[in-house]
This record gives structure tokens, sequence and C-alpha cells, in this order.
């Protein structure tokens, strides 16, 4: 990806999504919802889109006949799923399989992605004062044992992820500080009152992370890590670590007719090379993002079997190098500032999959991210890199590292961090930081960053939706579990609650902007990339397309096979 491809690229689509912005309505009234479908909401929030993928997949069209009953569906993962609860998860070997066995309270469409739909809620009304939501559920919901969904149900689910139990990881919890209260006041009506009024709430309500489990297993148990117990459209039959995951239809699912589909079956593939054979031969009728395959072998892949659909997805996901500002070097904003200098997103582009170059805290083409000639403007950005390396050796030296120093990067093995790494390695090397990898598998990294025990790190982040309370809460906010460094700033966590409540579009936005140019001034990360990724399906996969990051799209209750 040239400069000047980025350039014009990055401009034509934020002038795309400022004009979808100043287009969107502040509110959609109530309409009746279509037999089987998700009913529309009587409002949303007001905000933005957020960026639209560089290249558009075609949106799915039914063919001339009518959805079928029956079939079994296949899917690809890349890794193992470690286990089923999302509350304490924020991958997507969980999410994933877990979208066909459960449903949110709100949710965003998954055939447009940034329209806010019901999903558990019918519909829902928001008070004149932008304080309190009031959410109707729909009447005939059960759990897959038979038990009755209650508002009281919901309440507790939500009131886990903003109060988790003791030795209970919540990784979004911070996301949902503006909750003051919540109440069922009946079995069918969930009343949220916030603290103040806030601009994403509903986009925060219906992030894909929210599941509504039964919560007689989880005040049992502890947590759903080992049972899946929901209201979705699939259910689980079986589970063989590391090797599938398999959902059966739900006969009691309350949207009658759906789902379409008899069975869902997740296969474990970690082999990119494997992963794209199944797919070819037609194991695999489904590559999601979360199947990650490279650009040549998505073509190859394609070339070989032209009836292949492919998606191509810049998702909300960066490939970030993380310091731990708690431990020297990192406690150094000097050091921090070369380690961003040294990196050469345009080279590391061509070196890793075609990835996007990552230039800023919002993905290209958001309305939210800052306007493209003040990015490629900052110094780590410029090209060629001469003038960076030197000013990244002179930093150092400031910093009292003339000859630079050694340090450990702390990497998970999936390939497309591993091969950022490994790129990283070279690059950093030029200004004397000599790097040593560490490679660990997800579950053991998380394990050491939550803890602390790190110097450097090196992962795959993603988000669902590219909105400011999302990407720069959960990454930056003091005390966020996925803020993995330990940055914090006071300045920055007063901007994020004041953007967070403020509805004008456009103040809302130079706020957003601030808190940007302080995070180019501090570095509490370094982004790389963005992840580019490609989902593929066989033609007779009828309705379904990939959302616009990893976790859209998923619950598959709509989704026929032709034949």
């Amino acid at each position: 990806m040239t400069r000047k491809k980025f350039l014009l690229m990055a401009s034509c689509l934020t002038v795309l999504g400022l004009l979808l912005a100043s287009c969107a309505p502040a509110a959609v009234p109530t309409a009746a919802p279509k037999a089987g479908a998700p009913p529309v909401a009587t409002s949303t929030a007001i905000s933005p889109s957020t960026a639209k993928p560089l290249e558009p997949a075609p949106t799915p069209k039914p063919g001339a006949d009518a959805p079928r009953y029956g079939g079994t569906l296949t899917v690809a993962l890349k890794t193992a799923t470690p286990h089923f609860d999302m509350l304490q998860e924020t991958g997507g070997m969980v999410q994933l399989p877990m979208a066909t066995t459960y449903n949110l309270l709100i949710q965003h469409n998954p055939m447009e992605n940034f329209k806010i739909t019901g999903d558990l809620a019918r519909s829902w009304e928001i008070s004149s004062d932008g304080l309190a939501y009031t959410f109707l559920l729909n009447e005939g919901v059960k759990f897959h044992n038979g038990k009755v969904l209650t508002a009281e149900d919901v309440r507790f689910n939500i009131d886990r992820i903003i109060n988790p139990p003791r030795g209970t990881l919540s990784p979004r919890k911070e996301l949902y500080r503006n909750v003051q209260k919540m109440e069922a006041s009946d079995s069918k009506t969930l009343k949220i009152t916030l603290k103040e009024p806030q601009a994403a709430f509903l986009t925060l309500a219906a992030l894909p992370y929210n599941y509504i489990s039964d919560p007689d297993i989880i005040k049992q148990k502890g947590d759903m890590k080992r049972d899946v117990m929901g209201t979705g459209p699939f259910k689980m039959k079986d589970f063989v670590y590391s090797i599938s995951f398999t959902a059966e239809k739900n006969p009691d699912y309350f949207i009658k007719g759906r789902p379409y589909l008899d069975k869902v079956v997740f296969y474990t593939i970690t082999d990119e090379m494997t992963r794209s054979a199944a797919m070819r031969t037609g194991r695999v009728k489904i590559l999601p993002l979360y199947g990650a395959v490279s650009t040549s072998l998505s073509l190859l892949m394609q070339k070989s079997e032209p009836s292949i659909v492919l998606q191509k997805r810049v998702t909300p996901g960066p490939n970030p190098l993380i310091p731990n500002l708690k431990v020297a070097p990192w406690n150094d904003v000097r050091v921090r500032q070369a380690l961003h200098m040294a990196i050469d997103r345009e080279a590391m582009s061509k070196a890793v999959r075609d990835f996007y170059p990552n230039y800023g805290y919002m993905i290209p083409g958001s309305p939210w991210a800052l306007p493209t000639d003040e990015v490629m403007a900052i110094p780590g950005h410029r090209q060629p890199k001469d003038q960076d390396i030197a000013e990244a050796k002179r930093l150092l030296a400031e910093a009292g590292y003339p000859d630079g120093f050694e340090t450990p990067l702390l990497s998970i093995t999936t390939a497309q961090t591993r091969e950022v790494a490994q790129v990283a390695v070279a690059q950093l090397a030029k200004i004397g930081i000599k790097v040593t990898i560490q490679f660990v598998e997800v579950a053991a990294w998380k394990e050491l960053v939550f803890k602390g025990s790190f110097r450097l790190g090196a992962q795959a982040d993603a988000s669902a939706i590219d909105d400011p309370d999302i990407m720069l809460g959960e990454y930056y906010l003091t005390g966020s579990p996925k803020n993995y460094g330990g940055w914090s700033n006071p300045k920055f966590d007063e901007l994020y609650a004041l953007q967070s409540k403020t509805m004008d579009v456009a103040k809302r936005k130079e706020i957003v902007w601030e808190m940007q140019r302080l995070l180019f001034r501090e570095m509490p990360r370094v982004g790389v990339l963005w992840s580019t990724l490609f989902a593929a399906s066989w033609p007779e996969v009828r309705n379904w397309t990939q959302g616009n990051s990893l976790f859209l799209g998923n619950s598959l209750q709509d989704v026929w096979l032709a034949k």
C-alpha cells in the first residue's frame, strides 16, 4: 500500500463516512417487524457510521429458489475454542461458535452492520433527557433447557459484565461505567438508567459479546466456561477440544421459521494451508474472517475454485506493539516515541499479508479519525524513513540509551502476529533495539500480560465497532483490562468521559481528535497494521455475509443451503 494510495483511499472513505453521518437520522420510528425477521428499534444512537470496508462485499441476494430447510453448514476456525464464557474473553474463537447459541438484548443488524435492531428486545424507548432506556422483551423466548427468559435474567447478565464476581475477568466492564442502575419492573420490561447521556450507549449495548446466559448455571458454577445455555437458534450438541464444536437446530426458537439449517459444525484447523485446502475441497463451506488466510492463499483458493466468493475487510483490529509502561525503558515516553518512529508501516504492510498500514487510532475512513493530512505529517509516518530513524536514535540517546538496548518481545503464535513480530525485529535493529521474540499461545499471552509479566508485547487485537467509546476506551482508559501496558492519563480519561456524553456529532468529533493527538504524544501503544482479512463462502451458502468486523454476522439464524 503506497503513501499515495493511502492518502487517496483514506480521503475518499472519510468523505463517504461524513456524508453518511450527516444524513443519519437521530431516531427511527417503530416499524412492524416482518415475520421471522429481527424487529426494528424505536431509536438509534446519535453517532456517525463507522468506517466502510475498502472492498465492499457484494450484498447477498436470494436466488430464484426459496429458502430451504435442512443441511449441515461447516465452518473453519483457526485456533481452538478455549472455553465458552464470552464475558471473560476478548477473542473470536469463543464468540463465533457461541453466536449461534446465544442472543443479545439488541444487536447490530448482521446484514446492515451499523443499524441497531432488536434481538431479545422487540422494542425500546428513550426518555426525553436521554438517561433512561426501557426495553420490552419478546414473548415466548426460552433457554435451551426450557426455562422461560425474563427481564431479570437479562439484568443479571448485564450486571455481571459491569460488576463481575471476584476472580472473574470482565475485559469490557469499563465501557459500561456510565450505567447507574438497572430494574426489571416485570418479567418482560428492563429499564437501564445512565448517570449521564451517552451518544454510543445503544452501540455498546448491542456489542456482540453481551450474550444472555441462564443465571441459574452461573449461580451454581460461577461462570459459563464449561456450559452453554442460551436462547439462540442453535444449541450445543457436541464439543471436542481443538477438533470441533457442533450445534444443532433449536426447535423452540422464538423466531418462527428459523433457523433453516439442521446443524452447524465448527472445525478447528490450525494450519493455514490446511484451512485453505479444506475450503477448496468443500470440507468447509464458510471460511470467516476468523479463519484468516493470506492474500496469496485467498487468491489461489479462488483461482482453483472460481465459484468461491471472497469478501475482503479492513477491520477495527489493530496489530500493535504494546510496551509495558510500568518497567524501564518503556516508562520513558522518548523510548516509546523512538519505537513508533522506527516502524516502517508500508514495508510492514508488504511483508505481512498486505495488511493495511496503521497510521492512526481509528481505522481509515472512519469519520472519527484525524484528518489524513495531519496524520501523515506526524513524525514516524514519513517516507523514506531516514528522518524518522535519525530522530529515533536521537531520542534513545537523550533517554540514556545511545547504543540501544535489548528487550524481549512476547508475541502470540497466530500467523499474522508472528510475521509482525519477525519484521519488527529487523526494523527495530536499525535504531539499536535488539529484540528476542518469545512466542506463546493466546491463553498464555493473556495470562502474562494481565499480570504485567512482560516488557514488550505483540498481538492481533479486535473490536466489533469502530466507535470512540470502544476503540479509545477498551485500550487506553485507566484501569481497563485491555489497557495491557498500564497507561494512565487523567486528561485522557476526562476527555473520554466528555466525548461519551456529547450528543452533538461535530463537537464529539473535536474531542475525539484531541484525544488522538494526546495519544500520539504519549504513545502508550504503537500501531503497526490494521487486520485486512478475507472471508470466503461457497455459492450454495445463501443469505450470509461477513460483518465489517470479526464479531458481526455470526448467528447464522438466516443462513440456508441451496443444495
